[in-house]
């Protein structure tokens, strides 16, 4: 249970090699690259490097992705290569640049294509609606009539065309309407009007975003054989078709050669993925990064092999964080623990220097709800919805497992308690009932109480020790003096309801608790005489209130936890009132069936419901009580370049 420790680690040396070292560090996916500033700042040549940011390869990897795209092609799975291809940055974009060049070339063609089939697409429907006049598209453009317009507009400009033509001396008719089809909204539209009203007609298109098709009456003459026209328009689909297929073609034509394009691309890409905060100078380069402690001496190590005049520096993670600089962290925990981890990121991720809650929270979280929702049926139930629920997708991974976990706690808990399905009679207890040993259960969370709050103040003390917050650590109210106050009330409350005689007399007591409570109130003051100058955060009158505020906390936080003993007995309540609603109805007729559905129905509102919260009131003490005690967070997750795009970075 530890935030891992980090290194920060520079690489000064030609260009070639520092490229060469972060292909290997991609290989090893731990490093995190940082500014060169933050490992140079006192170095002598850290002035003169010119600092770059961002990635000079990003907008070649996503012209090549795009192609693959548009060749109906998934882009390669690029392996990780073992040297920096020997290519630069403008042959790579020279040889993409003409690539893509041809490629919009088809593009451009395809969509002269597009245009020439909806023209002649558009003069079918036109001819069609003549025809049935008993006229013919070469005799309507010799009539004096005045002018028409073809185009095509969204169904929303439609609408609005059609509002302007009834207060307009102009008619407006749909000849092609594909709005009902959901992947286009385009309708096809003639409008006839005067030929003194033309000035007038185009400010009405423009406002409407009308695209005119391109034909006037001196060219109606070639599109009155309906079977030419459609003819043209097979003609002009087959070429269309012909251009869309081009990227595919050569894709596969060529699969080798733009494969090995690809490759050195993407490799380069993410070399410069690890580079982007690089510094550089003249023909050398410096990089800099995170990486865990014990991971040091490999990165070391493949830095003099592939890279013999590259200098290394390096830096430990708590001596740059005492210069003030912000490290990432990263939580190394077992395989189960591990999955709390997102309990404890729900709330924050712990900051560098913080101790890592996250073995603490997954034991007490199983403690906690285990307690609360003891049943050995439920606990099963639990734990097969949650299964359905996550093999729905209706339940992410990370919460899925630990509430599979809180289930098996929950089967345990049953078999202590003797519970199934909430009957208290069909195994015996291994420990005690809730119902029957109320005195039992409440001195027994009220204990787990006090054994939790004591780890949080003793987290408390650990995290100032680290922080060297020496007032902190001795004379803060989560301080020792204070875990010494609270152990002694603790201990003094216990003693006179079990043995009144081990108890301290009032008189001796209260001397002490005085005493404390004094050395917490003027622990600044102790603090600047003791420990040159180390003092509290707090002071005067805010740090009075605050001592008056930490008191009246250990008494809530601690008094919180009865809530374990009652949500146990809440849960056998629930469940004998269902045992009595089925009882009910299984005289009445089909009662045995009412029976049956009556404790289906309140078992699957115990699971569902008071599952929930027994769940909202373990994170309850879990944030408030125990991280409430000495917790920060505000952490930034260690996020290393690796190998394969957008996994990390």
């Amino acid at each position: 249970m530890a935030v891992v420790g980090m290194t920060g680690i520079s690489f000064v040396g030609p260009m070639e090699e520092v490229e060469s070292v972060a292909l290997a560090l991609l290989k090893m996916e731990n490093f995190e690259p940082m500014s060169p500033e933050v490992m140079m700042d006192a170095h002598p040549l850290g002035s003169r490097f010119q600092t770059f940011r961002g990635n000079r390869y990003d907008a070649l990897l996503e012209k090549l992705d795009g192609f693959w795209a548009s060749a109906g092609v998934a882009a390669p799975q690029c392996r990780v290569v073992d040297r920096v291809p020997p290519v630069s940055l403008s042959e790579l974009e020279a040889r993409v640049d003409e690539m893509m060049k041809t490629m919009s070339g088809w593009a451009a063609r395809g969509e002269e294509l597009r245009d020439e089939y909806e023209t002649w697409r558009a003069m079918l429907e036109f001819g069609d609606v003549v025809r049935e006049t008993g006229r013919s598209l070469a005799t309507l453009a010799l009539a004096p009539y005045g002018s028409l317009s073809i185009g095509t507009l969204t169904r929303e400009n439609w609408r609005r065309l059609s509002e302007a033509s009834l207060a307009a001396p102009i008619l407006a008719m749909p000849l092609i309407d594909e709005t009902k089809d959901a992947s286009t909204d385009k309708t096809t539209v003639i409008v006839f009007y005067g030929n003194d009203y033309r000035e007038e007609i185009q400010k009405i298109f423009s406002s409407v975003h009308m695209h005119l098709i391109p034909v006037g009456p001196e060219d109606y003459g070639q599109y009155d054989n309906r079977d030419a026209v459609l003819y043209r328009m097979e003609a002009i689909e087959a070429e269309m078709e012909n251009y869309r297929d081009m990227p595919g073609r050569y894709a596969t034509g060529n699969r080798f050669e733009l494969e090995k394009l690809y490759e050195m691309v993407y490799t380069k890409q993410r070399i410069y993925s690890i580079c982007q905060m690089r510094g550089e100078l003249s023909e050398m380069a410096v990089l800099a990064g995170w990486t865990p402690r014990d991971n040091y001496d490999a990165v070391r190590a493949v830095a003099e092999e592939t890279a013999p005049h590259t200098l290394v520096l390096a830096e430990s993670g708590d001596e740059l964080e005492r210069k003030g600089h912000e490290l990432p962290t990263l939580l190394r925990n077992l395989p189960l623990v591990r999955r709390f981890q997102e309990i404890v990121r729900l709330y924050s991720l712990p900051s560098y220097s913080e101790l890592d809650p996250t073995f603490v929270v997954a034991t007490s979280f199983c403690l906690f709800f285990g307690f609360m929702f003891g049943d050995v049926g439920h606990g099963v139930a639990l734990i097969l919805g949650t299964c359905f629920l996550e093999k729905k997708k209706m339940m992410g991974r990370a919460i899925a497992s630990v509430m599979k976990i809180a289930g098996i706690s929950a089967v345990l808990f049953g078999f202590l308690y003797g519970s199934v399905f909430g009957s208290e009679e069909l195994i015996r207890p291994i420990w005690l009932s809730p119902m029957k040993d109320v005195n039992r259960i409440l001195p027994v969370s009220i204990g787990v109480g006090v054994a939790f709050l004591t780890i949080g103040i003793c987290f408390k003390i650990q995290n100032s020790v680290r922080k060297r917050e020496w007032g902190e650590v001795f004379f803060s109210p989560e301080g020792v003096v204070g875990l010494a106050f609270y152990w002694l009330a603790v201990g003094q409350a216990a003693a006179s309801f079990a043995a009144p005689e081990t108890a301290l007399g009032t008189g001796l007591f209260a001397l002490i608790m005085g005493a404390l409570f004094l050395i917490m109130i003027f622990g600044n003051g102790i603090a600047k005489l003791l420990l040159h100058g180390e003092t509290v955060d707090e002071g005067g009158v805010v740090h009075v209130f605050s001592v008056f505020h930490a008191m009246l906390n250990f008494i809530s936080n601690t008094a919180s936890f009865v809530r374990l003993a009652a949500f146990a007995l809440n849960h056998v309540g629930l469940s004998g009132a269902v045992f009595m609603l089925g009882q009910m109805v299984e005289n009445v007729p089909g009662g045995k069936l009412y029976h049956a559905f009556v404790l289906l129905l309140g078992h699957l509102v115990i699971i569902g419901l008071e599952g929930m919260i027994v769940f909202i009131q373990t994170l309850r003490l879990e944030y408030y009580e125990f991280f409430g005690k000495f917790y920060r967070g505000g952490g930034r997750a260690f996020a290393p370049v690796l190998w394969r795009k957008g996994r990390a970075d």
